[in-house]
C-alpha cells in the first residue's frame, strides 16, 4: 500500500505532465494508421511516380544524354517517334537560353520511343533529316562543353544505322580544335578510322597539330610520315614536326626534316632553321650544327639571322668555350648579321664560365658602344663575374659594379636587386675593403634595398 504522501507526489506529477503523455500516446497511434492504410513504399506528402511513367523518362542505353527534368516532353499526348523528331528540328533554330536543355531532353525521350517501337530513326526520318539530326548535335555538345557527349552520339548513329561520313567527322574535328579540345579531335579521328574512311592530306596536317599539342609525339611523327606520302607538307606542318623533335630533342630527326625541305624545293626559312639549330645544340651536337648553319650560309638567299648565330653562341657558352663564342660574333658580324643585347649578354657569360671576368666587363664596354644598354641579365653574369674574382677583388671593381647596378636600377625587380647587392657587399666584406663597403651600404639605402 502506497503511504499518504506517496500518493499525494503522483496526483502532482499527473497534473504536471499528464497531459502531454495524453498527446504523445493519440499522436503515436495516429501516425502508426496512417503508415498502416498507405500504398507500401510511400511518403507522405511525396508525389507517387507510377513504373509506367518511370519507364517513359528512362533514358535509352544508347545515348550518352539524361531526360531533362524541366523539360515536360509529351505527357498527356499521342506520340510518334516522328513528332518528337519533328520537335527536336524545330528547336535547333530557337533562341531561348533554355534550348540546349530542351533539345537533349527531346532527343532522350525520341531514342526511348525508337526503343520501345523497335523501329530505327533512318526508317522514321529518312537519310538527310538524320544526318542534320546528328550534326545538329554534335555541333551543339560542343558548343555547350559537353564534348564526351560525341562518343555517345555516334554510338547512337551506329545504333539507328545512321552513315558517318567523311564530311561529318572533319567538320567535329574542325569545331573541337576551335574549343582546343585536341585529344578529343583525336578520338573522333579514331572514330573515323574504325569506321573505315581514309582522311585527306589537310586534316593529316591538322592531326600532327592536334598530337603535338597533347604531347603524343610518336603518334605526331606517324600523321606526318602519312601526310608526306600524300603530298609535299606545307611550311607550317614541317614547322609543327620541328617543334616535336625539338621537344623531344631528336636531332638527327629534325635534319632529316631539313634535309627532306630542300629536296622538295620547300623554301628553308630562318624560323625553321632556327628550330633544327636549337634541336642540335639541345642534343649537344655543336659541331653538326655549325654544319648545317655553314650549308645555310652558302644557300641563294642568306637564311640565318641574329638567332641563328646566337643559338651557336648559347652552345659554347654552355661549353665554357668562350673563344667558339667569339668566332660566332665575328662570323655573324662578316655577314652583316648585327648582334643584339642578347648577344653580348651570351657572350659574357661564356667568359664568365671560361673563368674569363674580365673579358666579360670589356664586352659590356662593346654593348654600351653598339647603343645597349645593361637590363637584369647582364647584371646577373657581370655581379657573378665580380663574385669570382674574391679577394683579387679592388676598390676600382666595386665601383665598376656599384655603377652597373645603378644604371640598370629600373630594369631589376626588388628580390634580383636585393640579391645582386648583398652578393656584392658579402664579397666585398670578405675583401676587407671598409671604404667600399660604405659606399656599397649608402648605395643600398638610396635604393631602397635592405
Amino acid at each position: 500500500m502506497l503511504s499518504v504522501q506517496q500518493m499525494e507526489f503522483l496526483e502532482d506529477l499527473w497534473r504536471s505532465i499528464g497531459l502531454e503523455v495524453v498527446i504523445f500516446v493519440v499522436t503515436l497511434c495516429c501516425a502508426f494508421l496512417v503508415r498502416s492504410f498507405s500504398p507500401k513504399g510511400t511518403v507522405p506528402g511525396r508525389k507517387v511516380v507510377s513504373p509506367k511513367h518511370k519507364a517513359s523518362i528512362d533514358l535509352p542505353k544508347s545515348t550518352g544524354f539524361r531526360r531533362n527534368p524541366e523539360h515536360k516532353g509529351t505527357q498527356g499526348r499521342n506520340t510518334e517517334p516522328a513528332d518528337v523528331l519533328k520537335e527536336v528540328m524545330q528547336s535547333f533554330h530557337e533562341q531561348s537560353a533554355g534550348r540546349p536543355s530542351k533539345i537533349l531532353g527531346l532527343y532522350a525521350e525520341l531514342g526511348h520511343l525508337l526503343e520501345k517501337s523497335g523501329q530505327t530513326l533512318l526508317e522514321v526520318a529518312g537519310g538527310q533529316t538524320a544526318n542534320d539530326l546528328y550534326t545538329g548535335l554534335a555541333q551543339l555538345v560542343i558548343r555547350t562543353g559537353k564534348h564526351q557527349s560525341l562518343d555517345s552520339i555516334i554510338d547512337d548513329m551506329v545504333v539507328h544505322q545512321v552513315p558517318r561520313s567523311l564530311a561529318f567527322y572533319e567538320s567535329v574535328m574542325k569545331q573541337l580544335a576551335v574549343q582546343k579540345q585536341f585529344r578529343m579531335a583525336l578520338r573522333i579521328y579514331d572514330r573515323l578510322v574504325e569506321d573505315g574512311l581514309e582522311t585527306t592530306a589537310i586534316t593529316y596536317s591538322c592531326l600532327i597539330r592536334f598530337a603535338a599539342e597533347v604531347g603524343d609525339f610518336s603518334r605526331a611523327q606517324l600523321f606526318f610520315e602519312k601526310l608526306s606520302s600524300l603530298t609535299t607538307p606545307s611550311i607550317r606542318a614541317y614547322m609543327t614536326i620541328l617543334g616535336v623533335h625539338n621537344k623531344r630533342q631528336d636531332w638527327p630527326s629534325a635534319l632529316a626534316v631539313i634535309r627532306e625541305m630542300k629536296a622538295r624545293g620547300v623554301t628553308l626559312d630562318s624560323l625553321a632553321l632556327n628550330v633544327a639549330l636549337s634541336t642540335g645544340v639541345a642534343a649537344d651536337k655543336v659541331e653538326e650544327v655549325l654544319e648545317l648553319l655553314a650549308e645555310a650560309e652558302q644557300m641563294e638567299k642568306c637564311v640565318p639571322d641574329v638567332v641563328s648565330y646566337n643559338t651557336l653562341i648559347k652552345a659554347f657558352a654552355q661549353r665554357a668555350n668562350y673563344a667558339g663564342a667569339c668566332e660566332v660574333l665575328d662570323r655573324m658580324q662578316q655577314r652583316k648579321k648585327y648582334p643584339n643585347a642578347i648577344t653580348f649578354n651570351t657572350v659574357m657569360d661564356a667568359a664568365v664560365r671560361a673563368g674569363k671576368p674580365q673579358e666579360a666587363w670589356m664586352r659590356l664596354q662593346e654593348m654600351r658602344k653598339r647603343g645597349f644598354t645593361p637590363d637584369k641579365f647582364t647584371c646577373s653574369i657581370l655581379v657573378k663575374a665580380f663574385c669570382k674574382a674574391g679577394q683579387l677583388i679592388t676598390e676600382e671593381s666595386v665601383d665598376q659594379a656599384l655603377a652597373l647596378l645603378d644604371e640598370a636600377n629600373d630594369c631589376l625587380d626588388t628580390t634580383l636587386k636585393t640579391t645582386l647587392y648583398n652578393n656584392v657587399l658579402d664579397i666585398t666584406t670578405k675583401a676587407n675593403l671598409n671604404a667600399s663597403i660604405l659606399n656599397i651600404m649608402q648605395q643600398m639605402r638610396v635604393r631602397g634595398v635592405k
